[in-house]
């Protein structure tokens, strides 16, 4: 639309402005040079003072109000809700600064690293343990009474926070979980808002409305429900958050020349890094979107920024290399299939897998459909090279890198959210660093910010260059689809309310996954505990038992099912089924802290069934059960003792004296075991 034309009389321009004129014309780019609609449109308003940041909030809030009450799912019981770190609070900080962010969770497993690499993530971290100075703190570590929280040791009612009836060290687990829900979106706000600021100051100058639509977008998407209603994906939020506020800082320095936002590029950029190790592709994407911005300016222009940049990932490096776990080769994480996934995969099949996922991972980023929380083995199957998904996934690859350097070459900003959507994509995607796991939603959030810098423009081209019309008209497309992405992350939201519900939810989307079947499996031993449940106990363990064996049968290696599947056949009394499945735990992981409690539970199941055949009066019998008990405690004097009494009851007191002997090696002063030796001495 034209814009009226006031006629005023022509000024004498100095050569200095006309060359900074010329020069801001020089950087302005497509998106910027669209004019702007009369100052009575409804787009121009939006973007007026605070009024964008206002829309994001209220969008902000809107979206994502139904995860206040949520609990804890996924990760944030090991990362946050049991890290002996966080619940000392501030008295932890110490701990988490210099400490692998699984530090905690290995040793209360009695793991080394598991994880090439390792995770150095302290911020996040810190940010928890803050909360949990409003929260409560446990400087001794979570105890099974924290539920206790006046010590009256009574079962108050104020004190079932889960409304379970158990009153378990969950119940300290869910206090407070409300605030760190509320925190997670009001970063994820903060976020979006610090995106909005670069970009309508810089990429989308003269059209701020495109900056709204493509914050609107972002803040929109589905795929980042994970993100946000997932309180251990805080670690995304500042990442980007930190470098969107790096890249702003460098931006204004070029344009002002004030090394002040040097320093404060710098320290937005090391707390970034501190966030998560995303951070690093700023060393290329800061000078080449500076690069394509200022069309004038030189890499000598910057060597100052750059040189300050450089040194901060420098002190960031030698921190993280002296704190971080690493397990020295992959041969530990090559070794489990839950964190290799191509661990039964040929190598080419691996490869064309890794590949396949770049094009999984563009089909969610424009449509997120079926979403999960877990896409480890077996929910996308091996792929080969001659598969029509993987040759279109490389086809995408060519194309999306043809377009940023044939971008970069002509210095046109597309190559920004281009180079963007790509550096981090590759940082996930398996191809040239081993993650760990095939994929997840949360590790397309950078990613995810240039996709919806492209669609935008996308929208923005079709209107202006194909149709000949106003770009605001870009809204026509943008706005369903944002409303679209809406309704979808509210509906996904409560699926995020705890582990049951997550894993219910998504074991119905992906059957076939080891890693849901074994969790549903846990979540549904859980729930047949609960005393509301107790009708409905038999139900729950049957349905936990169908997932268990069915995660076995993807996995016959997976300790934690072997477990849950052991104390299935427990609860039922079937206490030989029960150490069948958890002598594969005793084999596969020896030093798991469950094994000792594993072992006196058989021990205590065998005795009874002992007590129960003596009472009917089938004396070989019961010894044939404390033999079975014998296995899990050898060293218990009480179990030698009366096994040897058993024996005499059978008349062979050679066996007898052998246990008895037994049990003094480890009791050598237990009056029972030295009477019954001296009872039988010269037989």
């Amino acid at each position: 639309m034209n814009k009226k034309i006031k006629t005023v009389t022509p000024r004498k321009e100095s050569n200095e402005n006309r060359s900074v004129r010329k020069e801001r014309v020089e950087q302005q780019i497509d998106p910027q040079a669209i004019e702007q609609e009369p100052s009575e449109s409804i787009w121009l308003k939006c973007t007026k003072g605070w009024i964008p940041y206002v829309i994001i909030a209220a969008m902000g809030f809107g979206l994502y109000a139904n995860t206040f009450h949520h609990q804890f799912a996924l990760d944030d019981d090991i990362i946050i809700c049991k890290n002996e770190y966080v619940l000392k609070g501030i008295g932890g900080m110490g701990d988490i600064m210099t400490k692998d962010v699984f530090d905690s969770y290995y040793k209360s497993m009695n793991l080394t690293a598991q994880l090439a690499g390792g995770r150095y993530r302290p911020f996040s971290v810190a940010t928890y343990a803050v909360e949990q100075e409003f929260i409560g703190t446990l400087p001794d570590g979570l105890k099974q009474d924290s539920w206790d929280l006046n010590k009256n040791k009574s079962k108050d009612a104020s004190e079932d926070v889960t409304g379970e009836g158990l009153f378990t060290d969950r119940d300290f687990k869910v206090k407070g979980t409300e605030l760190r829900h509320i925190d997670n979106v009001l970063l994820y706000i903060l976020g979006v808002s610090m995106i909005y600021l670069f970009l309508s100051r810089f990429f989308f100058k003269e059209n701020k409305f495109l900056a709204l639509l493509t914050s609107l977008l972002f803040l929109a998407h589905p795929l980042h429900s994970e993100v946000v209603a997932n309180m251990k994906s805080r670690d995304e939020i500042l990442s980007l958050t930190f470098m969107a506020l790096t890249l702003y800082c460098s931006f204004v320095y070029v344009e002002s020349k004030n090394k002040m936002h040097i320093l404060w590029a710098c320290v937005c950029y090391f707390i970034a890094l501190l966030s998560k190790e995303y951070g690093v592709s700023l060393l290329l994407l800061v000078p080449m979107g500076l690069y394509v911005y200022y069309k004038k300016m030189n890499f000598s222009d910057i060597i100052m920024l750059m040189g300050g940049l450089v040194v901060t990932f420098g002190i960031y490096y030698s921190i993280r290399s002296g704190v971080v776990l690493d397990i020295g080769s992959s041969s530990v994480q090559d070794s489990e299939l839950l964190n290799n996934p191509y661990l039964l995969a040929t190598e080419a099949q691996a490869s064309a897998t890794k590949v396949f996922m770049n094009l999984k991972y563009f089909i969610l980023l424009m449509y997120p459909y079926a979403m999960s929380s877990d896409y480890s083995y077996n929910v996308i199957p091996y792929q080969e090279y001659t598969d029509i998904s993987v040759i279109l996934s490389i086809l995408l690859l060519i194309g999306s890198s043809a377009g940023f350097f044939i971008a970069l070459k002509k210095r046109s900003w597309l190559a920004f959210p281009i180079a963007f959507a790509l550096a981090h994509l590759f940082l996930v995607n398996n191809m040239f660093f081993n993650i760990g796991a095939t994929m997840g939603e949360r590790l397309v959030y950078h990613t995810s910010l240039g996709t919806c810098m492209l669609m935008v423009y996308g929208a923005y081209y079709f209107f202006t260059r194909v149709l000949k019309q106003n770009g605001n008209l870009a809204a026509m497309i943008i706005v369903p689809i944002i409303v679209l992405y809406s309704v979808k992350t509210i509906a996904r939201n409560p699926a995020w309310k705890n582990d049951y519900t997550l894993t219910m939810t998504d074991v119905n989307t992906y059957p076939n996954s080891i890693m849901l079947n074994g969790n549903a499996c846990n979540r549904l031993i859980e729930m047949s505990e609960f005393p509301k449940n107790a009708a409905l106990e038999k139900k729950f363990l049957d349905s936990a038992s169908n997932y268990g064996r069915k995660a076995l049968q993807l996995h016959p290696g997976y300790v934690t099912t072997y477990m849950n599947m052991g104390l299935i056949k427990f609860k039922i009394n079937d206490v030989d089924s029960a150490a069948s499945y958890w002598d594969n735990v005793i084999r596969l992981f020896p030093t798991h802290p469950n094994v000792p409690q594993i072992r006196q539970t058989l021990r205590a199941g065998y005795y009874s069934r002992a007590d129960a055949m003596l009472k009917a009066q089938r004396a070989d019998q019961a010894l044939v059960y404390l033999l079975k008990a014998y296995k899990y405690t050898p060293d218990d004097p009480k179990l030698n003792y009366d096994i040897g009494n058993y024996y005499m009851m059978l008349q062979n007191v050679a066996k007898a004296r052998e246990f008895w002997t037994n049990g003094l090696r480890t009791s050598p002063s237990d009056p029972n075991l030295n009477n019954a030796l001296r009872s039988i001495q010269g037989r």
